[in-house]
C-alpha cells in the first residue's frame, strides 16, 4: 500500500483509475456524496460506476444482494436506498470522514475507531443530509438509464439471434458439404500418399540393394585389381629371368658353336697329321722311332684334350636343353597367368559401372615385351609341332567317335587343346596323344586312330562366335530338356537345324545361327579316346601370311662359326628364345 504523503485526497480524483472494482467506486462514490464541494469528483465517479454498473451486471446484483431485502416500492428506489445506507454505514466507522485518500491500488481509509454511540448519531445525520439523497438519486436516474440501453441491445440482441442462428446453421451446412468434400479429397490424397510412399520405399530397398551391390562389385574390383597388380609384377619377374636364360642360352650356344668349330678343326688337324704320319712310314720306315712316340703322344695327348672338350660341350648342350626345359615351364606360367586373368575378365565383364571399371582394370596396353612374348609363345609351340589359338574364342562340344555312326568324323585340320594349353591339329595327333575334354580338366589320351579317308559331304556348324565343321553324322551335344543330367546328350550334325541349341566348352546352351551342309571332299579321321568324354573341338581359323623384320647382324660372330653352328645344333634348337630386344622380331 502507498503511503498516505504520496497519495492524494479523493476530492481531487479527475479521472479513476482503470484497476478499480465495483465496489471501490460505490465507496467512493458514497464517500464525496456527503461532501459539497466534490463535483468534479463525483462527475468522473459516476461515469465510471455507469460504465461498471452496465459492463458487469452480475457482480452489481451481488452487491445489491449482500445489502439485504429493502422495503421499497421499485428497484430504483431499492437501489437509492442501498446507496444511502452504504454510505451512512461507512461514515460511522471512521474517525476522520473527510479525509481519505486514494491511489492507482484504491481508497486509503483511516482504522475504524469511533465509539458505537458516535456511530449511530453519525450514520442519522449522513441519511439526513438532502444533497447526499439527491446525488443517489441522479446516479441511480444514470444507471437505470445506463441499463434500459443495455437492455434494449440485448433485446435487439435476442431479435437477431433467428436470423443470425438460420445464418450460421446456413453456414454450418455449407461448411460440413465443404468438410465431406474435404474428406474425400484427404481420403483421395491419403490413397495416393500410400502408394507414393511404398513405391518411395520399394525404391529405397531396391536402391540400398544397389548400394550394396556397387559395393560389393567395387570391392571385387580392388581385390581384382590388387591381383592383377600381383600378377603383372610376377609376369615382369618371369619375363625378366626369361630374358635372363635367353642371354645365357645365346651365350652358351656361341660358346658350344665355337667349341664344336675347334672340335672340328682338331680333327681334320688330326687326320692331316695322320695321313702325314702314315706316308712318313711308308717312305721314311728309317726314321727316328722315338720321335714318332713322342709325335704319337703329343697327337694321343691332344686327342684326350679335344675329347674333354667334348664332354663339357655335351654338358652344355644338357645344360642347354634343361635351360629350355625352364623357359618352357615359365612359358607356362606366364600362360597360366594370362588365362585366369582374361577368365576373370569374362566373369565380370558387361556388368554396368563397376564391372566396366574392372574390364578396364583388367585389359592393359599392349606393350613392345608383352608382344615380344607373344611371338616367343607362337614359336615355340610351332617348333614343338602344336598350333597356338586364342582361348578367348569358343568351341562347340564334340563327342567322340565311338558316338558317331560312321568312322569318318573329325577332318585333318580339327584342333584340339593340347596338355600344354596349346592347341594341334588332328592330323598331328597319334596313338597315345593328350587332348582335354570339353570340361576343361580331363585329360583324354588317343588310344585308336584311323589312317585318313574321304567324305563327301561337310556340315558348317556356327553358334554364336563358335564354328565347326564335321562330317553329317558326327554327334553333337545339344542340351538334354528331359532333366536327365547324369548322361550327355547327343544329335548327330546333319539332323540339326538353325535355331536349336548346343553345348559350348562353357556350358553355354547358344542357339545355332547357321547349319549348312554341302558338298565337299576332304580327309577325315576316326578318333577313339579314353576315357569316352566329350572333347572341345575348333575349326581351323584363316590366317593372313605376314613376314618377321630382317635380322640384325650381330658384332663380334664369324659368320662361318654361326653357319656351322647352325648346322651341326640340335633340331631342338629351334625352341629357343630368339636374341632380339623387346617389341623386334627376325625371320
Amino acid at each position: 500500500m502507498p503511503q498516505q504523503s504520496e497519495a492524494k485526497y479523493l476530492w481531487d480524483l479527475t479521472e479513476v483509475p482503470a484497476g478499480w472494482s465495483l465496489a471501490t467506486v460505490i465507496d467512493a462514490f458514497v464517500h464525496l456524496a456527503a461532501y459539497a464541494p466534490a463535483d468534479r469528483a463525483l462527475e468522473a465517479l459516476n461515469g465510471r460506476l455507469v460504465e461498471l454498473w452496465a459492463s458487469q451486471p452480475a457482480e452489481a446484483q451481488a452487491w445489491l444482494e449482500r445489502l439485504g431485502e429493502l422495503n421499497t416500492a421499485t428497484r430504483a428506489e431499492r437501489l437509492c436506498e442501498a446507496l444511502r445506507r452504504h454510505g451512512a454505514a461507512e461514515c460511522g466507522k471512521y474517525k476522520k470522514w473527510g479525509g481519505w485518500r486514494f491511489s492507482e491500488a484504491g481508497l486509503l481509509r483511516e482504522e475504524p475507531c469511533r465509539p458505537a454511540a458516535e456511530r449511530e448519531r453519525l450514520t442519522a445525520l449522513y441519511l439526513l443530509k438532502f444533497h447526499t439523497r439527491a446525488r443517489c438519486r441522479e446516479l441511480v436516474e444514470r444507471l437505470e438509464q445506463a441499463e434500459s440501453q443495455e437492455t434494449a441491445r440485448k433485446r435487439q440482441k435476442l431479435e437477431e439471434e433467428p436470423s443470425e442462428s438460420r445464418r450460421l446453421e446456413a453456414k454450418l451446412q455449407s461448411s460440413q458439404e465443404e468438410c465431406e468434400q474435404l474428406r474425400s479429397r484427404l481420403a483421395a490424397a491419403e490413397a495416393e500418399v500410400s502408394d507414393k510412399a511404398s513405391g518411395l520405399q520399394a525404391a529405397q530397398s531396391e536402391s540400398e540393394e544397389l548400394a550394396h551391390r556397387a559395393a560389393a562389385a567395387e570391392s571385387a574390383a580392388a581385390q581384382m585389381q590388387k591381383e592383377l597388380w600381383r600378377v603383372q609384377e610376377e609376369h615382369s619377374q618371369c619375363q625378366e629371368r626369361c630374358e635372363d636364360l635367353a642371354h645365357r642360352l645365346e651365350a652358351a650356344g656361341v660358346q658350344n658353336a665355337q667349341t664344336k668349330e675347334a672340335y672340328a678343326a682338331a680333327e681334320k688337324q688330326f687326320e692331316v697329321q695322320r695321313t702325314q704320319g702314315e706316308s712318313c712310314s711308308y717312305h721314311a720306315l728309317e726314321g727316328s722311332k722315338a720321335e714318332l712316340q713322342i709325335q704319337n703322344a703329343v697327337l694321343q695327348e691332344r686327342c684326350d684334350q679335344l675329347r674333354q672338350q667334348l664332354a663339357k660341350a655335351e654338358a652344355k648342350v644338357d645344360l642347354l636343353q634343361g635351360l629350355r626345359e625352364e623357359i618352357g615351364m615359365y612359358k607356362e606360367r606366364l600362360r597360366e597367368q594370362v588365362i585366369k586373368t582374361k577368365s576373370c575378365h569374362r566373369l565380370d565383364g558387361g556388368g554396368g559401372t563397376s564391372s566396366d571399371l574392372l574390364t578396364r582394370n583388367l585389359t592393359p596396353a599392349p606393350s613392345d615385351a608383352a608382344v615380344d612374348l607373344d611371338d616367343e609363345k607362337s614359336d615355340l609351340a610351332e617348333q614343338l609341332g602344336y598350333s597356338l589359338v586364342d582361348e578367348d574364342g569358343a568351341s562347340v562340344l564334340s563327342g567322340s567317335s565311338g558316338y558317331s555312326v560312321q568312322q569318318d568324323c573329325f577332318m585333318l585340320d580339327a584342333i584340339f587343346k593340347s596338355r600344354m594349353d596349346f592347341f594341334c591339329q588332328g592330323k598331328d595327333l597319334q596313338k597315345g596323344s593328350q587332348v582335354v575334354a570339353g570340361d576343361g580338366e580331363t585329360i583324354l589320351e588317343v588310344v585308336e586312330i584311323s589312317k585318313e579317308s574321304q567324305a563327301t559331304n561337310v556340315v558348317d556348324l556356327q553358334a554364336g562366335q563358335a564354328t565347326l565343321r564335321v562330317t553329317p553324322d558326327h554327334p553333337v551335344q545339344v542340351p538334354d530338356e528331359g532333366g536327365n543330367s547324369g548322361r550327355p546328350l547327343y544329335m548327330p550334325a546333319g539332323k540339326l537345324k538353325v535355331g536349336e541349341k548346343v553345348m559350348l566348352d562353357s556350358g553355354e546352351r547358344v542357339a545355332l545361327t547357321s547349319a549348312e551342309t554341302r558338298p565337299m571332299e576332304c580327309s577325315v579321321l576316326k578318333i577313339v579316346f579314353e576315357p569316352d568324354l566329350p572333347v572341345a573341338v575348333f575349326s581351323s581359323p584363316s590366317c593372313i601370311l605376314s613376314k618377321g623384320h630382317k635380322k640384325k647382324t650381330q658384332a663380334g660372330r664369324r659368320g662361318g662359326m654361326c653357319q656351322r653352328g647352325k648346322e651341326a645344333s640340335d633340331p631342338m634348337d629351334g625352341a629357343s628364345i630368339p636374341d632380339t630386344a623387346a617389341g623386334e622380331y627376325m625371320d
